[in-house]
């Protein structure tokens, strides 16, 4: 059978567009190999040879089938191709609010929330009425026992308070640890835990542990300065997910910054020191009024012996791996100076009890900031020895 003018050219465009896409994708599937990138490899592949054999078999005048698959190369060239060569490149233009992380693509397992910005869904499993992933909360709380409310960030969500309850209950049965820490959080929402939730919870001992996301770079605003958007909307949700996934549409949304505001790094901190001092002094404070006893723990880290991972540059959480370390070292610094000139209140300090240990690469993952398994145990043994020195007695 002849084939038309119009076929051909129709195949050679369709042809075209196909391949250049299956090969993008097949590049992308390579260096970052995601079901969702091979599938799209495999999708573009099938298509291009499907496409190829229909245009061939092509009989009579029905014109409206090419130009359909002529508008499906074209629409392919200008969408497939790009959003593949964005995501090869490593391109991300998140708007919204943004935080070093959680990233707004990272939201859609968080709900968010008028004041801590975001939380955990009270729905879920696992997850108490206050939003966080802990036992609920028994009101009043049960006579004789003694209550122990942890906050702090994504280290201290890895468990170790659970730990801290398993060594403590085996003395003393009635101990209770809460597990207030959330990922991403820094004192800026511990300080609002405690000073909406405190009375109501009722704890006898409060532990803080805040820092490495309070020293993180900032985006658009200070956290004391963001407000969040909280929508139930379905359709804003959907359309929140859909800009999160599509790199195309973040392009288009960079390019038009000037027009509706941008949302860049800034060359500040999250928290900045001055704030992350205030904050732990509150925290401390609103604790005092009810005479609840504190304990403020540092941040240990890997970092300063072996060294501060690429990704905390490329992730621009910091903007020098010299300037991460001096951070690191100047947040402490301010935990210890709190604790100092409050005299009540009480300091575990893990900075200097693990950082400078020889075997400190295996208190920790990869990153040098969160826990290994041994972290964690040791973690818990050394705040709970303190916990029944300082709190429990005999």
């Amino acid at each position: 059978m002849e084939i038309s003018r119009e076929q051909r050219m129709t195949r050679l465009v369709f042809a075209v567009s196909f391949v250049i896409t299956s090969i993008m994708l097949a590049v992308l599937a390579v260096k970052i190999p995601l079901k969702s990138n091979i599938a799209a490899c495999c999708a573009s592949a099938i298509v291009l040879v499907a496409g190829t054999v229909i245009i061939n078999g092509f009989a009579g005048r029905r014109r409206r089938l090419l130009q359909f698959l002529l508008v499906i190369s074209v629409l392919n060239l200008a969408i497939v191709a790009p959003e593949a060569i964005l995501r090869l490149t490593g391109f991300r233009h998140e708007s919204g609010i943004q935080f070093g992380y959680p990233r707004p693509y990272q939201f859609a397992v968080f709900e968010p929330h008028e004041k801590l910005f975001w939380r955990f869904p009270p729905s879920e499993p696992e997850i108490n009425s206050y939003g966080f992933r802990s036992p609920e909360v028994i009101e009043p709380k049960p006579e004789g026992s003694f209550r122990i409310l942890f906050l702090g960030n994504s280290c201290t969500y890895q468990g170790h308070p659970s730990k801290v309850e398993e060594i403590l209950r085996e003395d003393n049965p009635a101990i209770e640890c809460l597990n207030f820490a959330t990922p991403g959080y820094t004192t800026h929402q511990g300080r609002i835990i405690v000073e909406s939730w405190l009375g109501e919870i009722s704890p006898d001992l409060l532990v803080v542990s805040f820092g490495w996301n309070d020293r993180w770079l900032a985006y658009g605003s200070v956290d004391a300065e963001k407000q969040v958007p909280v929508s139930k909307s379905r359709t804003t949700a959907i359309v929140g997910r859909v800009y999160a996934k599509w790199r195309l549409l973040q392009f288009f949304r960079k390019i038009l910054s000037p027009v509706l505001g941008s949302n860049e790094l800034l060359d500040v901190q999250r928290v900045p020191p001055d704030q992350f001092r205030l904050n732990l002094t509150e925290i401390g404070r609103a604790c005092s009024k009810r005479g609840i006893p504190v304990i403020f723990a540092t941040e240990p880290s890997s970092h300063p012996s072996h060294g501060v991972p690429d990704y905390v540059v490329e992730s621009k959480y910091a903007l020098s791996k010299e300037s991460s370390l001096e951070l690191l070292r100047r947040y402490n610094d301010i935990v210890r100076e709190v604790v100092h000139e409050y005299g009540d209140w009480h300091l575990v300090d893990l900075d200097a009890l693990i950082s400078g240990r020889s075997d400190v690469r295996d208190m920790f993952t990869g990153d040098g900031l969160h826990f290994s398994d041994r972290g964690l145990e040791h973690i818990a043994d050394i705040e709970s020895r303190f916990i029944k020195e300082h709190f429990l007695g005999d």
